[in-house]
C-alpha cells in the first residue's frame, strides 16, 4: 500500500501528491520517501500536467524524517554518504522540471522544512508550525538552505535556539513562503496557483525554472543544499553529541525536548 497518493486535475494542467502517513504526522522514512518520488517520476515527463502540488494529510505537512526509523554510522563517512543521499534527494526536488508547488498546514518540522524549501512556491496556513529540531544533534543542514529564503539573521536564530519555529504568518512575511492564507484554505489557495501556472505553455515552464534555478545556483544554493550533510557528519563526531544523548537516555526523548526549549 502506497504512502502517496496523486490525484489529477488534468483540466486545469495540475496534480496534487499527497504524503500520507498521518498516524506518524507524514514523517518521512525510507518508503514514503520512495513512494514520493516515484510519483513525482511519473509526472514529470507528462505533458497533460504543467504543476504539482504536494501536500500532507491528517492536517499536517510533515513531521520530517522519521526518528525511529533513523540510523546509526558508524565511521563519519559512512555517517556523511547516508546523509547525502537525503540530499540527492532534497537536489531532485529542486531540478524538478515542472513548477512544484508546496501546501504547508499544520506541522512542517526538521527534514521537512528542506522539502518546502526546495519547492518553487509555497502556500502555507496562517497558523503552522514551520519548526526546527528540539534536540541539537546537527551541525548545519537545515538553516544554510532555508537563509536563501528568509536572511542570515532568522536563520541563524532557527539554527541556534533549539525547537525554534516560524508561524506560518512570519514564513510568508519573511519569504521563505509565497502567501499565508487562514486555516482550511490552504489547497485551495494552492490549486489556484496552480491553475494560474498552467496557463503558461508548459515549455515555457520549463525555460523559466531553468533560468531562475540557474542564477539561484551560480549564487550558491546548491552548494549550501549539498554541503549540509559534510556539516552534520562532522558534528556527530563531537563529544557534546555524546552528552546530548545521555540526556535523552537519563531525561527520556520528552524530557530532553523540554529541557532544551523552556526559556
Amino acid at each position: 500500500m502506497s504512502l502517496v497518493h496523486v490525484d489529477r486535475v488534468e483540466e486545469d494542467r495540475f496534480a496534487v501528491v499527497t504524503l500520507d502517513r498521518p498516524e506518524k504526522l507524514n514523517a518521512l522514512n525510507n518508503e514514503l520517501l520512495g513512494d514520493l518520488f516515484g510519483a513525482l517520476d511519473s509526472l514529470a515527463d507528462d505533458d497533460a500536467i504543467s504543476a504539482v502540488i504536494i501536500r500532507g494529510s491528517g492536517g499536517n505537512f510533515s513531521a520530517g524524517y522519521d526518528v525511529v526509523a533513523g540510523y546509526t554510522a558508524p565511521t563519519a563517512y559512512q555517517d556523511w554518504r547516508k546523509l547525502q543521499s537525503k540530499i540527492d534527494l532534497w537536489e531532485q526536488i529542486w531540478k524538478f522540471p515542472k513548477p512544484l508547488i508546496a501546501a504547508v498546514e499544520g506541522h512542517c518540522l526538521g527534514g521537512a522544512t528542506m522539502l518546502v524549501a526546495c519547492c518553487d512556491l509555497v502556500i502555507v496556513a496562517e497558523d503552522a508550525n514551520v519548526g526546527w529540531p528540539s534536540i541539537p544533534l546537527g551541525g548545519g543542514l537545515l538553516s544554510p538552505v532555508s537563509l536563501w529564503h528568509i536572511g542570515m539573521r532568522k536563520a541563524k536564530e532557527l539554527s541556534y535556539i533549539a525547537g525554534n519555529s516560524m508561524t506560518g504568518v512570519e514564513a510568508a512575511d519573511l519569504g521563505w513562503a509565497n502567501q499565508s492564507v487562514p486555516t482550511g484554505e490552504v489547497e485551495a489557495s494552492a490549486a489556484r496557483m496552480a491553475r494560474r501556472v498552467g496557463k503558461t505553455p508548459l515549455d515555457l515552464l520549463y525555460l523559466k525554472k531553468t533560468a531562475l534555478n540557474r542564477v539561484f545556483d551560480r549564487q550558491g544554493f546548491t552548494e549550501a543544499l549539498r554541503a549540509g550533510a559534510e556539516w552534520d557528519a562532522i558534528s556527530h563526531t563531537a563529544e557534546s553529541i555524546d552528552e546530548v544523548k545521555a540526556q535523552m537516555h537519563e531525561l527520556g526523548f520528552k524530557g530532553a525536548i523540554k529541557h532544551f526549549t523552556q526559556a
